[in-house]
């Protein structure tokens, strides 16, 4: 996190160091191969890979992989600390008793470099530096950190001070201090998260609250559950006519619905945050690796994951307008905003309430692990990586509580990973769309304005936009961001840029490779296979890694890092139109 690695790489500059930052393991581990250090310091918990996978590839580099590794790591990590020892380390550090004299001592021992004392008082600091768009690089080098901000001085009246730090986490604290999912539906959730409940145990707990039998038996009774059966009378001919899992699935659904807010002052929309858990659930559920995970308390993970966010607008709505209010009349980084006129950001404060959820811990680890960006081992873990695929899938499938959600395609390894198999099947999107339509509008009881708002894409599919995507091998088939190019436009995929025929027609290429070095996938190749098709083609280059050395600044071709955000896919579909149009109008002239 830039709060604590800023101010690391500036106290070891004063002492005399050079520095490269990088967020996570799979910059660090780009950054190792292109500077050579002489030493890494490494923290084990880090988004996108975390600090043993990044050692472990690290150490099957032979180019690289005899460079000093210094860990950084909490007293509870001791198995971490005991396989990176396997895997070579030179030392570790705790975070518990962390200290910059102890730190510089090291760097000497292990690179025989000695620092210059650092000063009494510290000459730099830090706060967490506002989040760049998704598609760029957080890795800084070589430059000073920038003078920090304390939160709330801005002089500008446009970003008053709300609340301090201590007061959101007081907040949130307070208002999750009960059951988050009120009486017997938190028992419920509870329950069905346990592999030993059965038809017997649910039934009655389900029975002991009316209004939640009343909604469950409108819902079992409802065609989304039930075509020739006859009419479910009671909670028990429910549980026997359409079995455990839909039961428990309706009572949480209903659950989680009840604690949505009614507002949407600050542009959050619960309807759509309310369609996408639902949608989640239903993959997560689905697709889940049955010899890792099981299917109900997949089901319960994905329906309960944005659970944090959907509370953050209950009990923080006020702010939230007043925090959307000052980016208008400033434009200014959101999360900067949010640390100005908050004390803390909007995922730090996410963070603080998915831990004082009164949820299961079979249920609330895999969460907190999917907002933390890491991936542990064990059940949890796997259930970690159903979820993060199930998010993107939705997603994929506009599905997605706003457009400011992201998509990124899934590796063959990441799918054997997440669901057993590297080509998992790929759900009808029309009607996938559709039974996610219909089920929530019964499970929430929609109005018909409702019901109709909901079934209303975010984005128009165009189908005069014609995509050739190119994607390298390395990437399943099952394709978040294919999806979601589908749901915009039509799409011909390719593995090869040199299926020229495929473009035919097309107005718009898509390249998804995993660096902008992949080989028959960099920046010339693709330039030359524009270069071959007869008419001009927009062009969106998505990467996971941008090594930066491969176009001049000067060229218009520029890699872009995936995730990408579904309101950037779409302005690239519609600006794939306007320059056909463009070049008809030229054509007539």
């Amino acid at each position: 996190m830039p709060i604590f690695r800023d101010p690391i790489a500036a106290s070891l500059r004063l002492a005399g160091h050079k520095t490269h930052c990088a967020a996570n393991g799979q910059e660090a581990l780009d950054a190792v191969r292109r500077y050579r250090p002489d030493l890494v310091l490494l923290d084990v918990a880090m988004p996108v890979m975390d600090g043993i996978t990044c050692l472990r590839a690290l150490r099957a580099d032979p180019e690289v992989g005899k460079t000093p590794v210094i860990l950084l790591t909490a007293v509870s990590d001791k198995k971490y600390v005991i396989e990176a020892g396997r895997l070579g380390i030179q030392d570790y550090l705790l975070k518990s008793n962390f200290s910059l004299k102890e730190l510089l001592a090291r760097i000497s021992k292990y690179t025989g470099q000695s620092a210059k004392a650092p000063p009494t008082q510290p000459q730099a600091a830090a706060t967490p530096s506002p989040s760049a768009p998704s598609h760029q690089p957080a890795e800084k080098i070589d430059k000073p950190s920038a003078a920090p901000v304390p939160a709330g001085s801005s002089s500008d009246p446009a970003i008053p001070r709300l609340l301090t730090r201590e007061q959101c986490i007081a907040r949130a604290e307070k208002a999750l201090s009960a059951k988050t999912l009120s009486g017997a539906v938190a028992e419920v959730v509870a329950m069905a998260a346990s592999p030993r409940t059965n038809a017997s145990d649910l039934a009655p707990l389900i029975a002991r609250d009316p209004m939640l039998s009343a909604r469950v038996l409108q819902a079992a009774n409802s065609a989304a559950y039930v075509s020739s059966r006859p009419v479910v009378n009671s909670i028990p001919d429910a549980v026997r006519q359409i079995g455990t899992a839909q039961v428990r699935n309706i009572a949480a659904a209903l659950g989680v619905f009840d604690v949505m807010p009614p507002s949407e002052r600050d542009g959050f929309n619960p309807i759509r945050c309310w369609q996408h858990s639902f949608a989640v659930a239903m993959l997560c559920e689905r697709l889940a690796n049955k010899d890792s995970a099981d299917a109900g308390l997949a089901y319960l993970v994905g329906l309960c994951h944005d659970l944090g966010e959907i509370l953050f607008h209950t009990h923080f709505g006020k702010e939230c307008g007043r925090i959307v209010e000052a980016y208008a009349a400033t434009g200014r980084p959101l999360d900067e905003l949010e640390r100005l006129m908050l004390g803390m950001t909007r995922g730090e404060l996410v963070q603080t309430i998915i831990g004082a959820l009164k949820l299961p811990d079979a249920i609330k680890e895999p969460i907190r692990a999917f907002h933390e960006g890491i991936v542990g081992p064990g059940a949890s873990g796997a259930l970690t990586r159903l979820l993060r695929a199930a998010n993107y899938y939705a997603n994929g499938l506009l599905l997605a509580s706003n457009g400011r959600a992201t998509v990124s395609p899934m590796g063959r390894a990441e799918c054997r990973q997440a669901f057993g198999k590297e080509e998992p099947h790929r759900p009808d999107m029309t009607y996938f769309r559709s039974e996610v339509f219909y089920t929530a509008g019964v499970l929430a009881r929609l109005s018909q304005a409702e019901a109709e708002e909901l079934m209303k894409p975010p984005y128009e599919r165009r189908p005069a936009a014609k995509l050739w995507v190119v994607r390298e091998k390395s990437y399943s088939p099952f394709d978040p961001l294919v999806a979601a190019l589908e749901s915009l436009a039509e799409v011909r995929v390719s593995d090869s840029l040199s299926d020229t025929a495929a473009a035919r027609e097309c107005n718009g290429l898509v390249v998804i490779a995993p660096s902008d070095l992949a080989p028959e996938f960099g920046g010339p190749d693709i330039q030359l296979a524009v270069g071959k098709v007869r008419q001009p083609l927009k062009t969106l280059w998505l990467v996971g890694r941008v090594n930066g050395l491969t176009l001049s600044s000067s060229s218009a071709l520029k890699p872009v890092r995936w995730p990408v955000r579904l309101d950037e896919l779409d302005r690239f579909v519609g600006s794939c139109l306007a320059g056909a149009a463009g070049q008809k109008v030229a054509a007539a002239a």
